[in-house]
């Protein structure tokens, strides 16, 4: 079995000089910017070398770009590869995902007949993104465009009597999959350190040759590739700070930070967060619209439950369709899923296009494109939108380039406007604002070359209409054609989730990330830091992480935030020890209030922080515990030693701050009570000081904290009738 890698050279948007903004213009200058290769496609060099490890094959890097893209095949070569090939053309410049996707896959039939030998079992493997344009649009895309499966979000793999199963991180859990033809494409996230590079290595990799192919070689048809075959275009680039995104706050001062995010946290509360009205767009009088059709909305269900972002993103068609005179349609795909458009029409649809089939149970990217794909034919809406979830990003792309409609990613501002540049005049279209070059600038990209226009939307960014349960809709059956031969890929089994801790409860969160380095560390600043947090602001406190964290056994994936976790707009969300991917900060970016602590000051996360901390997390956690907690072990605030009642070792996550209290581990606190004993582990108390003088009646939560965790060594408080008394001496 053979193996091709797309790898793309990617500007380091961590090192963005002062000098290549160009303010005036509000353009970066990309030639000014350092290049490196894309990280996640280095997890996809890793992937496939390790794929080779097990079932041998020739390793094919393939890149487009300008001629010094070729560093990134050296590097490709140097970690292992066999061979490099780039293709390099001034035509496919200025391209959008739709003029990558078309040429890359003529490159890849290419080196099929040419490398592999007519050799079809061969396995294309990309990072799931890059960092420059974090769409996740381009290998979907690619797999549209050979009319392979592909299969998203993979971890790892295995071989089953010569045919590989992978398994892929799916929204509820592990999904083990298996691919029913080759070749077939998948995408990787993070899931192993990028390979080494050997001195030796490196040097032969310098001596060989690099293929360069141009548009000709692969036979690309020149109305499909570059400005010209692509189906948008940015019309503008911005810094974040014109949209009204804040500039991070740096302060190691730890009681003002705390006291600016308290101040924060109360402005919030008042404000209830509501944004100024927006002016409504109006059609020009005796104007007509460059566009047709309902807005859109796909309904996106797995298990007969619908994903709350696609309730958001009716209120936001609700808004564009007001504008535009127009009906919300939302298209819902499954088995059995006709009892859901009650809900799905109480939360602003007047229409429901219901695509069902017993074969569409379980989601899959191919047989679901099909269907999406048929019924948007049919009706032809002029918008369609997606929440730009892991399953969102796996669909979305396919059926757009199935439809030959353009498609914006990730977008965090949608709205209808006029717009006019030189000769081209677009009436009622709409703007599409979305992040770029890790969040470093924000991009305005309308649809071209399309009769419909296609956005992904972030969730947690749109705001969801209260349920009218009174509303009533239209329903709409297509009857979809499907059979197992559309599949291309087959579920072999699922490993749900169990026992979800339901994060978007929590008021406060505290995440942490691989930054923390072991599960010690999480246990003892995150859950003591999540309960300071919630005490401080006398708000419902809860415990979340990365992907990272999770992978590396810190707490379980039911805790887990971000693409493939889930998705929280808490008041404050505190992130330690987390970089910043961008599939983290999709799941987190709609909080009130983002406080950020890494040692790294260029992190990315602190690009989405409104407070930030560069320090290392051993050092100031147990600081900031003390400033929010500075009457803990004083007098007025009782604390409480007693010892466990479960057997040593025993003590279960419930029983922590942010989980569900466990009944055995409450106790009434009584007049009296002194107890501290030598255990493997103590339980801590804390009763504030408006309780004292009923000390006899308050209940408490008492929750497991190891010995170990301790800063001081054992002191025991006792009380009276009358309030605390001083520690004995």
């Amino acid at each position: 079995m053979n193996y091709i890698v797309t790898i793309k050279q990617v500007p380091d948007v961590k090192k963005i000089p002062e000098e290549a903004w160009d303010r005036e213009k509000g353009i970066l200058k990309r030639s000014m910017l350092t290049n490196v290769c894309n990280e996640l496609d280095k997890q996809a060099l890793a992937f496939a070398l390790k794929m080779r490890g097990q079932c041998k094959g020739k390793v094919v890097g393939l890149s487009m770009g300008p001629p010094f893209a070729e560093e990134v095949l050296r590097y490709a070569l140097a970690v292992g590869a066999d061979e490099g090939v780039l293709l390099s053309d001034k035509k496919l410049g200025g391209a959008d995902t739709a003029a990558t996707a078309y040429p890359l896959a003529q490159a890849i039939r290419k080196i099929e007949r040419d490398i592999f030998g007519g050799d079809r079992e061969y396995v294309i493997i990309s990072g799931v993104q890059s960092v420059d344009g974090d769409t996740a649009q381009v290998p979907p895309q690619i797999a549209q465009e050979l009319d392979i499966s592909h299969i998203a979000y993979t971890k790892s793999f295995s071989f089953d009597n010569g045919r590989v199963n992978v398994e892929r991180i799916t929204k509820n859990g592990i999904q083990r999959v298996a691919p029913m033809d080759y070749p077939f494409l998948i995408t990787v996230t993070e899931w192993t350190e990028p390979p080494y590079v050997p001195l030796r290595r490196k040097r032969w990799a310098e001596s060989q040759e690099v293929r360069h192919w141009n548009a000709e070689d692969v036979s690309a048809d020149e109305s499909r590739i570059g400005l010209a075959g692509s189906r948008t275009t940015v019309v503008k680039i911005f810094s974040p700070s014109e949209v009204g995104m804040e500039t991070c706050v740096f302060e190691n001062d730890l009681e003002k930070l705390v006291e600016m995010i308290r101040e924060a946290f109360l402005r919030k509360a008042e404000s209830g967060g509501e944004q100024p009205n927006k002016r409504k767009y109006r059609l020009p009088e005796g104007r007509k619209s460059q566009y047709k059709g309902e807005v859109w909305v796909y309904i996106e269900q797995e298990g007969g439950e619908v994903n709350p972002a696609s309730f958001e993103l009716l209120g936001k068609a609700t808004e564009l369709a007001s504008s535009l005179n127009e009906k919300v349609g939302a298209i819902l795909v499954g088995n059995r899923v006709d009892e859901l458009a009650e809900e799905v029409i109480a939360y602003g649809a007047d229409k429901v296009y219901l695509a069902q089939h017993n074969l569409l149970e379980d989601f899959l990217p191919v047989p679901y494109t099909k269907v999406v794909s048929k019924v948007v034919e049919r009706y032809r809406p002029q918008i369609v939108l997606f929440a730009a979830t892991p399953l969102g990003r796996e669909l979305a792309p396919r059926i757009a380039y199935n439809c030959e409609s353009g498609l914006t990613a990730d977008c965090t501002g949608l709205d209808i406007v006029d717009f006019k540049r030189g000769e081209q005049e677009l009436i009622a279209t709409l703007m599409q604002t979305r992040p770029a070059l890790g969040g470093n600038i924000m991009a305005s990209i309308i649809t071209q070359n399309s009769k419909i226009q296609m956005s992904t939307v972030r969730p947690g960014v749109m705001k969801a209409l209260e349920p009218d349960r009174r509303r009533r809709g239209e329903l709409i059956q297509y009857n979809p054609t499907v059979t197992k031969n559309d599949f291309g890929a087959r579920i072999i089994s699922t490993e749900s989730i169990t026992g979800t801790t339901e994060l978007r409860v929590a008021d406060v969160i505290v995440s942490g990330g691989r930054g923390l380095q072991t599960k010690e560390h999480y246990d003892q600043y995150i859950y003591p830091l999540a309960e300071s947090w919630g005490r401080f602001l006398n708000k419902k406190a809860m415990v979340g992480a990365s992907r990272l964290a999770v992978d590396m056994g810190f707490i379980d994936r039911s805790h887990q935030v971000g693409q493939t976790g889930q998705t929280v707009k808490p008041k404050l969300y505190v992130a330690i020890g987390i970089s910043g991917a961008v599939q983290h900060i999709t799941g987190m970016q709609g909080s009130d209030i983002i406080l950020a602590i890494n040692r790294d000051p260029s992190a990315r996360i602190f690009q989405v922080a409104d407070f930030g901390v560069v320090a290392d997390v051993e050092e100031l956690i147990p600081e900031l515990i003390k400033v929010l907690n500075p009457k803990i072990g004083q007098p007025g605030c009782l604390q409480v030693s007693l010892q466990s009642v479960l057997p040593a070792g025993q003590l279960p996550l419930s029983s922590r701050p942010g989980g569900r209290p466990c009944p055995h581990l409450q106790r009434q606190i009584a007049p009296g009570d002194e107890q501290y004993r030598e255990g493997l582990h103590q339980l801590r108390a804390y009763v504030p000081t408006s309780t004292k003088q009923h000390l006899g009646q308050s209940r408490v939560e008492i929750y497991a904290v190891p010995k170990s965790s301790r800063s001081a060594g054992p002191r025991s408080y006792h009380t009276t009738r009358h309030g605390v008394a001083e520690p004995p001496q």
